[in-house]
């Protein structure tokens, strides 16, 4: 294999002009099958809460059957407008606002004071009034304000604040299809001219999910560009040399869209976790292709500048190891297959798909442009002068250090290791709405003035089912008005509805009585008046039947980790009040699943990092046919690791989606560089050099690209702090850490381990 290797190395200087040929060929291919729609309208991102948190389940099945009898809360765009006055000019700006809305055919409903209905008693019936169109402005905005519905929903508690609820149509679910919808709605909303001192804020759950996908891709676009320049400019700074410097980059990036367009001829769809694959792409892939090219400059330098001869040599040294790094973090991520949740299933199949791809995309591409570069472009002039480089001589003291004191060095980093995993271990997993928005960002401040003076946003609710006509009984409608006063008391809630409060409202307003109606004979009659009155305020609250009803709720955005909370202290409150009724009552909505999804992702994905270790293990043990240097090889990825976990806890950040996936860049860059470091040490030892000369010259060959890499993405990954995204500028501190980790197990701990381990002979060395 080795001597096929070296033939094909040569092979590739030496008909450099059929290597570019055949790599142009397959970049145009990969172009075809789906690079075309690299895109920010055509990537194919799936962030529906489905995608996000949930798998096929009983209680998904249950909520979607739910939302077929009473539809859907979670597709609402909500425009609010603060500082509202009760003026004619307002009440025409929200008329327009209002008719601009329901104006699209995108739209099924469109709720607002426009709209709005108020019951009144008049004589022994009811009688339905628009406030709106019968009533001054001040008289008709404080009618709404006082109403137990209303009030609280689409009209604030002090009149300084209305809501818009524009409903769209429910099957527009993904990013893709309602993003021109939110678009289109938006700005038409913004063309409406509105009074002076009111301000106009789009929210609302579908309204978060286009708005971070987009500023997601918008991240993706701006960041590359810079990202490329600054890596560019560090591989020259750092190797000393333009064209040896600017050939990873290049093909690396080529590399990156090879694997995303195979992903999306494939059929692939992207979701919150595998949006990471291109990241990681560029990790991987950078990683190999520095490592691959330090080696060929070193060859060169060995062999007189001969290209031809140190190609050769570089891939029959480099191709295995480079194998090697790609084939564990693929199998690791191959593991994620057996996880419970699909969206960390296909993350898993689409990171291994997309490393393999990029292994052979570096082995092809990066040959063919390193054979046209100029030998004496190459070779480093601290060589030809006789003294050794800066990063050379750091290295040297580094090894000898690590050499003098491995016993310290090992307890050192363990001792600090140790640390890290007992400071990290505080880390709860939570999530919320706004977590990716800063403080004073739009769409967070809309989220403030929505909390404060009106519903919120975030849907949860009870569904109750029993028998035709049983929610009716005066013993039902008195345990469902508990229940919802109880759910009201939480702390998360803001506004509240039920059956309860309708029946009783409906009944004051026939017979001027407080409470409820004495039968459910009589409860039947009175709803039926109002029905033929006009006055409906049961839809989406009761079926047809009455046999199936909902407490619906609003609340603020607290957190997973709140909801998870009020839900199990709901499940005690609503098991005493039902102790007794036939009645079936269940706890659920997008905010309850999102909630316990969330946690499933995120412990399912900590999990399996143990599966992923295993794997790694497992498949270094094959391949390097030694079970020490295997378990070696395996420690210091542990190290990367808990420094993460302890950083989020120092920075006061909890588990989330959005950052949980630093942990997969913490495995990528651990085995990759440990790898490197050991493989090459194997080399050496097989040449005939005792352990402390093979770590030398382990420390000076993989240590170097081992640092190289490590500075690279420093840099790389701090253009992600200047984001908009909170979670994009986490992402960037977390991977940094994760960088610096690596570079202190690869360089001190994974040395220290092979000077005591490494005393004794090796198996088959």
């Amino acid at each position: 294999m080795g001597d096929r290797l070296e033939a094909y190395g040569r092979w590739a200087v030496r008909r450099r002009g059929l290597a570019a040929a055949l790599c142009a060929l397959l970049t145009l291919l990969a172009l075809a099958g789906g690079g075309w729609r690299l895109s920010v309208d055509s990537l194919p991102v799936d962030f529906t809460p489905q995608a996000l948190f949930m798998d096929s389940t009983p209680a998904l099945d249950r909520m979607q059957v739910m939302e077929e009898t009473f539809g859907r809360e979670d597709n609402d765009l909500v425009l609010v407008l603060d500082g509202l006055q009760a003026s004619t000019a307002s009440v025409e700006a929200l008329r327009a606002l209002h008719g601009a809305m329901e104006a699209d055919p995108r739209v099924e409903r469109v709720d607002s004071v426009v709209d709005a209905e108020l019951a009144e008693r008049e004589g022994q019936g009811i009688r339905v009034i628009n406030p709106i169109d019968e009533l001054p402005p001040a008289q008709a905005l404080a009618r709404l304000a006082d109403d137990p519905v209303l009030g609280g929903l689409i009209m604030a508690r002090d009149g300084s604040a209305t809501a818009i609820r524009v409903r769209i149509e429910r099957q527009r679910e993904k990013v893709a299809d309602l993003a021109p919808v939110i678009d289109d709605l938006v700005a038409a909303a913004q063309a409406v001219a509105l009074p002076e001192g009111t301000r106009l804020y789009p929210i609302g759950v579908p309204w978060v999910r286009v708005e971070v996908v987009q500023l997601m891709l918008q991240d993706q676009a701006r960041f590359l560009p810079a990202v490329a320049l600054l890596f560019a400019a560090t591989i020259c700074l750092l190797f000393r040399r333009f064209w040896l410097g600017l050939a990873p980059l290049v093909c690396v990036l080529v590399a990156d869209l090879w694997a995303i367009s195979a992903l999306m001829a494939g059929g692939a769809v992207f979701n919150v976790l595998s949006t990471l694959v291109p990241t990681l792409v560029v990790v991987i892939g950078s990683s190999d292709g520095i490592h691959l090219a330090s080696r060929y400059r070193e060859e060169l330098e060995a062999n007189g500048g001969d290209r031809a001869a140190a190609m050769g040599r570089t891939m029959r040294h480099m191709t295995v190891a480079c194998f090697l790094t790609t084939f564990t973090t693929a199998a690791g991520f191959g593991s994620l297959v057996v996880a419970q949740t699909r969206v960390v299933r296909e993350f898993g199949v689409h990171c291994a798909v997309a490393v393999m791809i990029t292994w052979v995309a570096i082995m092809l591409l990066l040959p063919a442009m390193l054979a046209f570069i100029p030998a004496a472009s190459i070779v480093r002039a601290g060589i030809v002068a006789g003294r050794a480089p800066l990063g050379q001589r750091l290295l040297a003291a580094v090894d000898a250090g690590v050499r003098r004191r491995p016993v310290a060095v090992l307890a050192t980093v363990l001792a600090m290791t140790v640390l890290a995993g007992w400071w990290g271990s505080g880390v709860r997993s939570n999530s919320n709405l706004m977590e990716m928005y800063h403080r004073g960002a739009p769409t967070w401040e809309a989220m403030q003035v929505v909390e404060s003076k009106l519903g919120g946003v975030v849907p949860v609710f009870y569904h109750l089912q029993g028998e035709p006509g049983q929610l009716l009984e005066p013993d039902e409608l008195q345990r469902l008005e508990r229940l919802e006063r109880e759910l009201r008391q939480q702390g998360p809630v803001l506004w509240t509805s039920s059956l309860a409060g309708h029946v009783r409202e409906v009944h004051w307003l026939l017979t001027g009585e407080e409470g409820l109606p004495p039968s459910r004979a009589a409860a039947a009659q009175e709803l039926l008046v109002a029905e033929l009155s006009g006055r409906l305020p049961f839809e989406g609250v009761v079926d047809a039947e009455q046999a199936q009803t909902r407490v619906l709720a609003l609340v603020s955005d607290a957190g997973g980790q709140a909801y998870l909370d009020m839900q199990r202290e709901m499940e005690v409150i609503a098991a005493q009040i039902f102790d007794g009724s036939a009645m079936t009552v269940e706890l659920t909505g997008d905010g309850i699943m999102a909630s316990a999804g969330l946690r499933i992702l995120v412990y399912d994905l900590l999990g399996s990092m143990a599966l992923v270790f295993l794997v790694i293990l497992a498949t270094l043990w094959i391949l390097l046919r030694d079970l020490r240097l295997a378990l070696v090889a395996a420690i210091p990825n542990l190290v990367p690791l808990l420094f993460t976990l302890a950083t989020i806890e120092l920075m006061g950040w909890d588990l989330r989606a959005t950052n949980i996936v630093t942990f997969t860049v913490a495995i990528g860059l651990a085995v990759d560089d440990t790898i490197h470091f050991i493989v090459r040490y194997r080399q050496e030892r097989m040449a005939g050099l005792d352990v402390t000369g093979a770590i030398s010259r382990s420390f000076h060959g993989a240590g170097h690209a081992i640092v190289l890499t490590s500075l690279l993405l420093m840099i790389g990954f701090s253009v992600l702090c200047v984001s908009e995204l909170t979670s994009t500028r986490a992402f960037g501190i977390l991977a940094s850490v994760t960088v610096l980790a690596a570079v202190l197990a690869d360089l001190f701990l994974l040395p220290a381990l092979l000077h005591l381990v490494g005393r004794r002979r090796w198996k088959g060395v």
